[in-house]
């Protein structure tokens, strides 16, 4: 019972040991864009014109990023409330759009982070997703690498990878909905009857 005890104690310190590894060696950065980063830091590499918010995201902001060597562009997204012009999110796009520079990239970080957490490539193999759920001090970080080949313009083509902290992203939004009520107005009425009204004709 005594030895039962023992290999199950070591076994749970060896397993504390690797996580509190894994949230050590949580990721930050990419290519000298570092998460948490005011976008002052980056400012040669952005192209400030291109700032824009998605529709229903004005708490966020995104800028693109000029090419860098060994990347094609990408953006990062900051923040427009709680951390205002501090990076939340980044993603890169590779020069290098082959299969086997992603397998390369992809043998490489799972080594340092162990097997991703999430797959979400489709069954076709045109569309390769793996993602990693860390932690460390500051909370979550998730690691997403890509590889895409395919006729769909909606996605990246080629291999990209993003980086981001979904948790200050969520602050965020509840920020912005804190300081920016909007006054509810009614919705103008549906001019057809009916399921005719949800429907094309």
């Amino acid at each position: 019972m005594k030895r039962l005890i023992l290999i199950s104690t070591i076994l749970t310190v060896t397993l504390l040991a690797q996580i509190s590894s894994a949230a050590q060696n949580a990721p930050e950065s990419i290519a000298g864009i570092t998460i948490g980063n005011n976008i002052s830091t980056i400012h040669s590499l952005l192209q400030m014109d291109s700032a824009s918010s998605a529709w229903q995201e004005d708490y966020l902001k995104r800028i693109e990023i000029k090419d860098m060597e060994g990347y094609k562009g990408g953006y990062v997204v900051i923040g427009a409330c709680k951390r205002k012009n501090i990076i939340l999110r980044m993603k890169l796009k590779y020069a290098d759009e082959s299969t086997s520079f992603f397998n390369q990239i992809y043998g490489k970080l799972e080594k340092r982070f162990g097997t991703p957490n999430d797959w979400r490539g489709n069954p076709f193999g045109t569309l390769k997703v793996w993602k990693w759920s860390l932690s460390d001090a500051e909370g979550n970080i998730s690691l997403i690498l890509q590889h895409f080949h395919g006729d769909d313009d909606s996605i990246t083509q080629g291999n990209s990878i993003r980086l981001s902290r979904p948790t200050w992203i969520e602050e965020e939004r509840a920020c912005w909905d804190k300081t920016n009520v909007t006054p509810k107005e009614q919705p103008i009425p549906a001019k057809i009857k009916g399921m005719k009204w949800f429907l094309p004709y």
